[in-house]
């Protein structure tokens, strides 16, 4: 099937650049959409520590747990040493402005949001969970106001928030927003990831 659309589309005479370009996206599109259909997405979360036998499971949870629960609420700090929590980030998106795509629907945004979890993982070893949001209000527009709302709720999860495609000009204030009334680190990687990368030296 994915030879048959290439040769449909190349003439006998060669590929010029422009028909090699297409033959390779059009490959790699269909794929990535085989792939991700075979494994069902392409991450999952897995425990980090042993289970050595049943009695584990009162250690992991409960009655255990119950006292790391204590402690954190005692001492909120502590939930960056007794969980997850400072190695983990919440990649947020309302998915209106995916790739070259535009507005692809929130579960729509969720192979780009994976892949930004995968790329976190493999390349920096930060676990990274993917949410994407409606963002639309009463009105049916799509609401700065209401991922502002979403991302300061449940902040308290996760140690960074990484905001990602988010349409105009609704991302510059959840980023400014964000940044100023969050407690945790806020970016907006098509904003300052792309603009770090660009700039000179």
């Amino acid at each position: 099937m994915i030879c048959d659309s290439i040769i449909s589309i190349v003439p006998f005479g060669g590929f010029t650049p422009e028909q090699a370009a297409r033959c390779k996206t059009l490959f790699l599109k269909r794929l990535s959409l085989s792939a991700h259909r075979h494994y069902g997405g392409k991450i999952q979360m897995v425990p980090k520590v042993g289970t050595f036998g049943f009695n584990w499971f009162n250690v992991w949870y409960t009655p255990g747990v119950s006292q790391v629960s204590i402690a954190i609420r005692d001492n909120p700090e502590a939930s960056y040493e007794l969980s997850n929590r400072g190695n983990l980030v919440a990649i947020i998106s309302d998915s209106t402005r995916v790739l070259g795509d535009g507005d692809v629907s929130p579960p729509g945004g969720l192979g780009v949001m994976e892949g930004k979890s995968f790329l976190m993982k493999y390349l920096g070893g930060v676990d990274a969970i993917p949410l994407c949001i409606d963002s639309r209000n009463s009105k049916g527009r799509h609401d700065p106001d209401v991922i502002i709302d979403f991302v300061k709720r449940c902040q308290p999860s996760f140690g960074a928030v990484n905001l990602e495609d988010i349409s105009q000009p609704n991302c510059y204030k959840v980023l400014d927003v964000l940044r100023e009334e969050c407690e945790i680190p806020v970016w907006h990687d098509d904003a300052q990831g792309t603009g770090v990368s660009r700039s000179p030296g």
